[in-house]
């Protein structure tokens, strides 16, 4: 448990919300960054448009002298994002790639894609780099000339921007003198927390309660309190990311495919519970198929549909591989504990997993009690 509720606080912290500008509002252009470790910085582009991104800083106003990051995306669909510079008296000329004019490329991290209404970059780079000839240098306090641009709709190839461009003068805290709140329309860390809580904590021991504790009269409060926490949990999230996504389905996205397919058996999850609760005859001599089979067995692939969903999850935005590598710990985790349930059930099927070994050694303790008085 303790590790679970550690994997979440990480994810969580990991996922606070960013500093953002919105340069762009036709299109919803959004630049969202981070400082990370006082050394280097995390940007975001994302536009409600099929097009690539790309922003530019300089000591000067203009575009010439300026470090360029562009996002532009193959025939594929995969990322093609590029460290570029326009040298001082370079004009009317496309942005250099760094390698190319002896530079280097100093993008650390990089992830991107697209859907047919929608367009996101993300990057890492080093806020000073050892390029002097491809690279400026990005600082925290002082004023940065900003400069952003980009392509026309379904443009994924980088070319002229015509008149989607604009600059503007900014502190890496502050905009027009004035504190930079943290976004208010970015609730990925609420979306992240609530799905890990229903698909780590709440429905696998929700499953567990139902399938190893029927010998007990409080099983089925706990189970239901749990499922159903897990479903409003679930229904919120979801709603989060559909906000997120400005109201619209992203059909190229995994991650959107799988997140509706798991909404969508959790309500018949649901739904089938409810039924069989209603149903419930005690003078039965067997479970039926339906509605409580049906509905075991739909929860359970519910719950596997939620894991699929959170490692797309983790794909999809670019999450570090040790969170996919601590998913598949507490996975194992959980499965490791169901396999010795399963065994134990097995080979003690008369034996409940908590009463009737406390029953047992309260006999045992009165029996020896027994004896030990006899015998004096």
């Amino acid at each position: 448990m303790k590790i679970i509720l550690l994997f979440l606080i990480l994810l969580i912290n990991q996922s606070i919300c960013m500093n953002e500008i919105v340069v762009d509002e036709t299109v919803n252009f959004r630049i969202q960054w981070e400082i990370e470790n006082n050394d280097s910085i995390l940007f975001i582009l994302s536009a409600n448009i099929k097009t690539w991104l790309g922003i530019g800083w300089s000591n000067s106003n203009g575009m010439n002298d300026a470090d360029y990051i562009i996002g532009a995306f193959n025939n594929d669909g995969s990322l093609n994002i590029t460290d570029r510079v326009l040298p001082d008296g370079a004009k009317y000329q496309s942005p250099f790639i760094d390698s190319k004019v002896g530079g280097s490329n100093d993008i650390l991290t990089s992830y991107g894609y697209q859907t047919p209404n929608y367009t996101y970059v993300k990057f890492t780079r080093k806020l000073v780099t050892d390029d002097i000839i491809g690279d400026r240098d990005l600082t925290i306090n002082n004023p940065t000339y900003l400069i952003w641009a980009r392509g026309v709709p379904v443009q994924s190839n980088l070319r002229y921007h015509h008149e989607n461009r604009g600059e503007l003068t900014l502190t890496l805290g502050k905009v027009n003198g004035g504190t930079i709140g943290t976004s208010k329309k970015d609730y990925i860390s609420w979306h992240i927390g609530l799905m890990l809580a229903a698909f780590l904590v709440l429905m696998p021991f929700g499953i567990l309660v139902a399938r190893y504790f029927k010998q007990y009269h409080y099983w089925f409060p706990i189970h239901y309190i749990l499922l159903g926490t897990a479903f409003c949990f679930v229904a919120v999230g979801f709603v989060i990311a559909f906000m997120m996504s400005q109201r619209k389905f992203s059909k190229g996205v995994l991650h959107a495919w799988f997140g509706l397919f798991t909404v969508i058996f959790m309500v018949f999850s649901v739904t089938l519970g409810i039924v069989s609760h209603y149903m419930w005859d005690e003078t039965r001599k067997k479970v039926p198929i339906f509605p409580d089979i049906v509905h075991h067995w739909i929860s359970r692939l519910t719950f596997l549909l939620g894991l699929v969903s959170i490692w797309t999850g983790f794909h999809t935005y670019g999450a570090s591989k040790v969170y996919s590598i601590i998913l598949g710990f507490v996975v194992t985790l959980f499965v490791s504990l169901v396999v010795f349930l399963e065994i134990y059930k097995k080979k003690y099927p008369k034996e409940s997993l908590l009463g009737n070994n406390k029953f047992k050694l309260k006999n045992v303790i009165n029996e020896g009690i027994e004896t030990e008085g006899a015998n004096n």
